[in-house]
């Protein structure tokens, strides 16, 4: 009986010196390019990412700073029952004690250091006892200080008056390096109101 059906086909032998294929010249070079493509926009991508958590961690810190500062500030130009005015980044107050006596306390704003601090006494130049606030702050653009002080009365008005001052602004700007990155800078400024202090 004759079978039916087909029969496997047959496959040529593969001739052993035939040419394989490969890949150009042409197309490393372009797989080369992407590649070097992707990985610069990766790397790109991560410094990037790198930097923005500096920045992200320079404003925490700033702001920190500056919340502290002003709260310090704030306790003691509330209780302050008098002001002397040092110079526009020096001011001394005269804050009271629990057992009913004052004692004096300065604010000031070091362009050395570029540090604005709080030190016990009328001496800015003193060490002793002295406790940072806020570093970073810079002189100004032209020259001019980095933290200034200015002098308010009961209307809010500009005073250069010591007795007449009842309100005290300060302002700043805060500064924080990011290596060859552009700076992290932050604006600062407050009104206190010197509650306990008489104003002539």
């Amino acid at each position: 009986m004759a079978r039916t059906g087909s029969s496997p086909r047959s496959r040529p032998a593969r001739d052993a010196r035939a040419p394989r294929r490969a890949f150009t010249v042409v197309e490393l070079l372009i797989a080369a390019t992407v590649s070097g493509i992707l990985l610069t926009a990766v790397l790109a991508t991560t410094v990037e990412m790198a930097r923005s958590s500096v920045r992200i961690s320079n404003y925490t810190d700033m702001d920190l700073q500056v919340r502290r500062a002003f709260e310090q500030l704030g306790i003691d130009l509330k209780a302050a029952s008098n002001l002397t005015w040092n110079s526009s980044s020096d001011i001394t107050v005269t804050v009271p004690k629990s057992d009913g006596t004052t004692t004096q306390v300065t604010y000031a704003w070091n362009s050395t250091t570029e540090t604005f601090y709080r030190v016990p006494g009328t001496s800015s130049a003193s060490y002793t006892g002295r406790r940072d606030l806020v570093r970073g702050i810079p002189s100004a653009a032209n020259g001019g200080t980095g933290l200034a002080f200015a002098r308010l009365d009961s209307n809010g008005n500009a005073t250069s008056s010591d007795a007449a001052t009842k309100r005290l602004q300060v302002t700043f700007t805060v500064t924080r390096g990011v290596g060859t990155a552009a700076k992290t800078r932050t604006a600062a400024a407050t009104v206190f109101t010197l509650r306990n202090k008489p104003a002539s």
